[in-house]
Formats: structure tokens, C-alpha cells, sequence
């Protein structure tokens, strides 16, 4: 008796561990349209990081801007572009070529983004047109 418990309690416990809710393609789609993405990365210090904001459009435009830890002042606007394309959200900003991410929920409207080259941790997702104070 004691070993099917195990078993049982290990099969719940490999399923708890696997939950986790990943957005791709058209779900992440979903998940961003109409919404802000916040992303802090290369953090160096309490005060020193990079951010970024990216407004998704529902026509494919990301309305973006960043501002380095090294810039003083204002952040730099840009424009680019997001598709789903073979079942992965794909964008493209500084005309760069095509990258694909997917979005793990880790929180309340927080999220791990892993895409083709880089992996950020904490990104954040505002519902519609989010603009930080700064």
C-alpha cells in the first residue's frame, strides 16, 4: 500500500512541477496585443540597468523605447514589427532580423521570455498603452 501512495504522490508531484503555463505563437500573440511589455536586463547595481517598453499593436507593430544604464535623460523610440510565423511569435526591432520568443508565467503578470539568443528573466506585462514616470 505504501508503495502505490508513492507512486501516486510522485506522479502529482512531476505533474505540478510541468504546469507551468507557456505562451508561443498565437497565445503569446494574445497574451501582448494591446499591452506593454516591461524588460530590465543586464542589471549592474541597484541603480544601473537597461529597460525596455514595447507597446504590440494588433496590426504587427511594436511601438518600443529604451534607455541603456550608461544614457542619460530620455529614452530612444523605435518601431518594429511581431508575427506568428510556424506556430512562434516573432519580432524584429532596430531592424535586426527575425527573432522568436515564448513567455513562461512565473507571477501576476510576470514572466521568463527565452528566445532565440537570450533569455530575461522578470518581464513584465501592463495592460494597454503602459508609459513609466521616468
Amino acid at each position: 500500500m505504501n508503495k502505490i501512495l508513492s507512486l501516486v504522490l510522485l506522479s502529482v508531484l512531476a505533474s505540478a512541477t510541468q504546469a507551468a503555463e507557456v505562451y508561443q505563437g498565437n497565445a503569446a500573440a494574445k497574451l501582448l496585443i494591446g499591452n506593454t511589455l516591461e524588460a530590465n536586463y543586464k542589471t549592474a547595481g541597484e541603480c544601473g540597468r537597461n529597460v525596455f517598453y514595447e507597446y504590440y499593436e494588433e496590426g504587427g507593430k511594436i511601438f518600443g523605447r529604451e534607455r541603456k544604464m550608461e544614457q542619460q535623460g530620455s529614452y530612444t523610440h523605435y518601431i518594429g514589427n511581431w508575427k506568428v510565423e510556424d506556430g512562434q511569435l516573432c519580432t524584429s526591432v532596430y531592424g535586426r532580423p527575425y527573432s522568436c520568443s515564448s513567455y513562461e508565467k512565473v507571477g501576476e503578470n510576470t514572466f521568463k521570455r527565452s528566445s532565440d539568443n537570450m533569455l530575461i528573466n522578470n518581464v513584465k506585462i501592463h495592460k494597454g498603452k503602459y508609459r513609466p514616470c521616468s
